[in-house]
């Protein structure tokens, strides 16, 4: 039986890293996985642009299954996760990569290439 509980902070060095995750060796001498997805609040390409064999981390445990499996997220730990609260109003802009910024960004380029196009093509005639 697991000596952590879930929803329980703990440190630990990574022992090893995986495409879909780090393993971290716990101070009670257990080990569990980091997911890429509970790594950081950022896209993470790779775990490695992240994590190194030997860095020492905290996470919070997000599960212990019957068979020991223990499931890690630093991410769960992190100052920069995005507001969950009201989502009708209060917190949801969220600075120049707010979703309506980057739709106006996208649709700006997006005519001014459609522009391009058709002037190019005009001139191919």
């Amino acid at each position: 039986m697991s000596q952590v509980t879930e929803g329980s902070v703990v440190s630990g060095e990574v022992v090893a890293i995986k495409p879909f995750g780090a393993f971290v060796k716990l101070e009670s001498g257990e080990t569990g996985l980091v997911h890429i997805s509970q790594i950081s609040t950022k896209y993470v390409e790779k775990v490695e642009d992240e994590l190194q064999v030997g860095d020492t981390v905290k996470a919070k445990v997000l599960s212990v299954d019957p068979s020991g499996k223990i499931s890690l997220s630093i991410k769960a730990l992190s100052d920069d996760r995005p507001n969950r609260g009201d989502r009708r109003g209060s917190g949801r802009r969220n600075g120049p990569t707010d979703f309506e910024d980057m739709m106006k960004k996208w649709l700006k380029s997006s005519e001014e290439r459609l522009s391009a196009l058709a002037a190019k093509q005009k001139r191919g005639r």
